[in-house]
C-alpha cells in the first residue's frame, strides 16, 4: 500500500512532467498564463479606483474631504481585490484542467519518432538504472563543487595572510633602507654573533669572581691559628 507522502510525491512529479509537456505544446506554462491574467486584472482595477478617486476629488471636494474620499476608495479596492481572488481561483482551476491541457490524441513533433514503439520491462529497468546513475553523478558533482568552493575560500584566506606578511616584510626592508642597513640577514647574523661573544665573556667573569671569593690569604689562616694557640696557653 502506497503512503500518502509517496502518493503526493508521485503526483507532484507527474504534474511537473505534464507542465513541461504543456509548455512545449503551448509555448508557456499554464501557471504563468494564469498569473499574467490575474496581474492584468488587478492592474486594471487599481487604475480604475485611482481614476475614480481623482474624479471625486475634483468634482465633490465640497461634499467630502480628500481623506474621506481616499478611505472610501481604499475600501472599494479591498472589496474588489477580495472578490477577484475568490473568483479567479475558480477560473484558474477550470483553465488548468479543461483549457490549458494537451488532449490525449495530440502528439508533439519531438515524440513522433517514438510513436508506436514499446519497451519491455527489462529495457525500462535499464533506463531507470541509467537515470539513477546520472542523478548520482549530478549529486557527486554538486558535492565536489561544494568542497572545491570551500577549498577556494581557504586559499583566499591564506592568500590574504600571505599578502599581509609580504607587506610587513616590505615595510621592514623600507626601514632598513632608510637606516642604511644594506643586508638584513648579515646584520642579524653579525649582531647575534656579538651577543654570543658578550654572553661568553660575562660567564667567564662570573667564574673568576667565584674562584677568587672561595680562595683566602694563607697569612690570614696562619694568624688565626696563632691567635687560637695563644688563647689556649692562657687557659
Amino acid at each position: 500500500m502506497m503512503s500518502s507522502n509517496t502518493t503526493t510525491c508521485v503526483s507532484t512529479e507527474e504534474e511537473e512532467r505534464m507542465f513541461e509537456y504543456e509548455t512545449q505544446h503551448l509555448g508557456f506554462t499554464p501557471k504563468a498564463f494564469c498569473n499574467g491574467v490575474y496581474n492584468a486584472a488587478l492592474e486594471y482595477i487599481q487604475k480604475a479606483i485611482q481614476e475614480m478617486e481623482t474624479y471625486l476629488s475634483e468634482e465633490y471636494s465640497t461634499v467630502m474631504t480628500p481623506t474621506q474620499i481616499k478611505e472610501a476608495c481604499e475600501v472599494i479596492l479591498s472589496t474588489m481585490v477580495s472578490k477577484l481572488d475568490k473568483n479567479f481561483d475558480i477560473i484558474e482551476t477550470y483553465l488548468t484542467k479543461n483549457v490549458l491541457t494537451i488532449p490525449d490524441n495530440v502528439l508533439l513533433p519531438e515524440d513522433k519518432a517514438q510513436a508506436g514503439e514499446t519497451y519491455s520491462a527489462e529495457q525500462e529497468d535499464v533506463l531507470d538504472t541509467e537515470i539513477q546513475d546520472l542523478k548520482d553523478k549530478i549529486l557527486a558533482l554538486k558535492y565536489a563543487n561544494s568542497k572545491l568552493k570551500q577549498e577556494m575560500n581557504l586559499i583566499d584566506i591564506v592568500q590574504a595572510r600571505f599578502d599581509q606578511a609580504q607587506k610587513q616584510l616590505q615595510r621592514l626592508d623600507d626601514i632598513n633602507s632608510d637606516s642604511g642597513v644594506s643586508d638584513m640577514k648579515d646584520c642579524l647574523m653579525f649582531t647575534s654573533q656579538k651577543v654570543l661573544e658578550l654572553v661568553s665573556k660575562v660567564k667567564a667573569m662570573q667564574v673568576k669572581d667565584k674562584s677568587s671569593t672561595m680562595e683566602t690569604d694563607p697569612r690570614d689562616r696562619h694568624t688565626h691559628k696563632s691567635s687560637t694557640m695563644e688563647t689556649d696557653k692562657r687557659d
